[in-house]
């Protein structure tokens, strides 16, 4: 059972609910519902406005138990460290996904169009994946990780970093 279903089976067992109890006080398509709990199909935001009333948890909590179900202990630390030591203070201007890897190309004296034929990705392309305008793929992730020589885990952990706030990482990472 994924961490996510597992929590709020937990939750709604203390409740004296079943999931179809909650599916029908949530007032949404129930198949849909049991799909999201599975970790089968993402959480609608309106799902999760309305659950976390019922499941009695704050909005990171929840997140907490889904980033858990995706990533590795090892990538969300790794993740969390990057983060840390990316904020000195203050939030980032630049994505940290697109800092780490203009300064790895800047070590190895490579620009990014030199990167997109690495990698044989148009540039236009790869600048959007880098920036975050658009989501950065598996297979773009491992053609970079081979290019440049870094570990795939490594560059999904920024990645992730960008993506989530640092109290839904750290939350994640101690979910046992």
């Amino acid at each position: 059972m994924s961490i996510v279903a597992e929590k709020i089976t937990n939750k709604l067992e203390r409740k004296n609910l079943t999931r179809y109890e909650a599916g029908k006080l949530l007032k949404v398509n129930l198949q849909s519902f049991y799909h999201m709990v599975n970790n089968e199909r993402p959480f609608t935001e309106k799902v999760i406005k309305k659950i976390l009333p019922i499941l009695e948890v704050s909005r990171e909590e929840f997140e907490s138990w889904i980033v858990a179900d995706k990533y590795s202990k090892e990538v969300l630390q790794i993740a969390i460290e990057t983060k840390k030591n990316s904020r000195m203070g203050c939030q980032p201007i630049k994505k940290i996904l697109t800092m780490k890897l203009d300064e790895i190309l800047q070590s190895k004296n490579l620009s990014r169009t030199a990167l997109s034929k690495l990698t044989g990705n148009s540039q236009s392309g790869l600048n959007r994946a880098i920036t975050g305008k658009e989501a950065l793929s598996k297979k773009l992730m491992q053609k970079i990780s081979t290019a440049l020589e870094i570990p795939e885990n490594e560059i999904q952990s920024w990645v992730i970093a960008d993506k989530y706030p640092l109290k839904v990482l750290e939350l994640a990472v101690n979910i046992k």
